[in-house]
């Protein structure tokens, strides 16, 4: 039950801890908090007993995350052997390679163990999607979107694993062994992790190789439909493998599962892509300087984990306009009356009155609350009537004002 006792996580207005700028920035690091630096920073602060803002779980989500990760995993190495066609040997073996026929039922269980110890979850949010029914979602979209290759495996090399990881430490400076000579030994080098020099942003590549007519190529492996950031990931890479080695790769591809893009790398590009990092590592910096951070509120803000604890985003849904029973609901209310062990009255900032509904049960459940404390609600349901509210035991309730423990 998400109810929780008063002097909770549900009553910290604010982080107990503010995060610091990022030592270390990466490419996903550095579009979040581009994207929105308030939720960055309130995302990965500390919040009383949590190191980091406790995401709440919602298991459709966490199976779509599996499902994913699944067909990232078999693109990766379908890409490697070249994209084989579907039934050939060659794909069988790039099936039992990657562990895709054990990956889900291990996910599933993972997941499960993580969500019996979250603060926020409770008995409703477990995965009970089978193994067997995540597996089937995943070929169905496979098989939707797989074209075979026409060409030979990535590597040129005889050795049937040539792909052999050289984890580099991301936090050096300087790696003790020069990637690119490297890669002239080996001919193709897997999760490269490199660090820029000068500049605090780092990058872990999914391949990169190097075929007999010495042309270095940088691959990173995408599911999914193309975006524009991909193409800028794969240029940050490219930057990083020059700035490291002393030389740009020749070229950068993105690898999907039903195409793949392209480009010539040009130093000219690099020049570019390095002053607009600067740019991007400065903004970051001055953003989280502030504390909050300032927000960048937009429709994405229905879908931010933070919103009960941003002004701005929780003016993104606010209004509250009245839905159809049974749809879930986010509304703050201000108490225009003591709570009874079943309801009590709210008051809309639009000025209409919501009577607030619950069972005896999870009464008892309910934070500390009185007459006039103005009190933010997640998944709360819309009732049968106009301006009925209905608490559910997964229901969140967020109290704006503090109260003395």
């Amino acid at each position: 039950m998400a109810f929780v006792k008063w002097c909770s996580f549900y009553e910290l207005p604010e982080p107990t801890h503010w995060v610091e700028p990022p030592e270390i920035y990466s490419f996903s690091t550095l579009q979040a908090i581009k994207s929105c630096p308030r939720r960055w920073q309130l995302l990965h602060s500390g919040w009383g007993p949590f190191s980091q803002f406790p995401e709440r779980p919602q298991p459709a989500a966490i199976e779509g995350q599996i499902v994913h990760a699944a067909l990232e995993l078999l693109a990766r190495e379908l890409g490697r052997l070249g994209r084989p066609p579907i039934g050939s040997t060659t794909f069988q073996k790039a099936l039992t390679a990657c562990g895709f026929w054990s990956f889900f039922a291990t996910q599933i269980q993972v997941w499960n163990q993580r969500l019996g110890a979250h603060p926020r979850a409770g008995p409703p949010y477990v995965l009970r999607t089978k193994p067997q029914e995540l597996t089937n979602q995943t070929i169905r979209l496979f098989r939707e979107t797989y074209l075979p290759g026409v060409g030979q495996s990535l590597s040129s090399q005889p050795d049937p694993d040539p792909f052999i990881s050289a984890r580099l430490d991301p936090l050096a400076t300087n790696t003790a062994v020069n990637p690119a000579v490297l890669l002239q030994t080996r001919g193709g080098l897997a999760e490269i992790r490199l660090r820029h020099p000068t500049l605090p942003i780092a990058g872990v590549m999914d391949v990169v190789t190097l075929d007999q007519q010495g042309t270095t190529t940088i691959l990173d492996f995408k599911t999914g439909k193309q975006k524009p950031a991909h193409i800028d990931q794969v240029h940050l890479y490219a930057l990083l493998w020059w700035r490291c080695c002393g030389a740009p790769p020749d070229q950068v591809v993105l690898q999907y599962l039903d195409t793949a893009w392209s480009q010539p790398v040009s130093t000219a590009e690099l020049s570019r892509v390095e002053e607009a990092i600067v740019r991007d590592i400065n903004y970051a910096k001055s953003m989280l300087l502030a504390r909050p951070a300032p927000p960048n509120p937009g429709s994405d803000c229905i879908w931010c984990p933070v919103r009960p604890r941003c002004n701005e985003g929780w003016a993104q849904i606010e209004p509250f306009t009245q839905g159809k029973p049974g749809k879930s609901v986010a509304i703050e209310l201000t108490l225009i009356a003591e709570p009874s062990s079943t309801g009590f009255l709210g008051l809309h900032s639009s000025g209409l009155e919501y009577s607030v509904a619950y069972d005896v049960a999870i009464s008892s459940d309910l934070p500390l609350v009185r007459q006039g404390d103005r009190i933010r609600f997640l998944d709360a349901m819309a009732g049968q009537t106009e301006r009925e509210i209905l608490l559910r035991p997964w229901t969140e309730i967020y109290p704006l004002l503090k109260k003395e423990c």
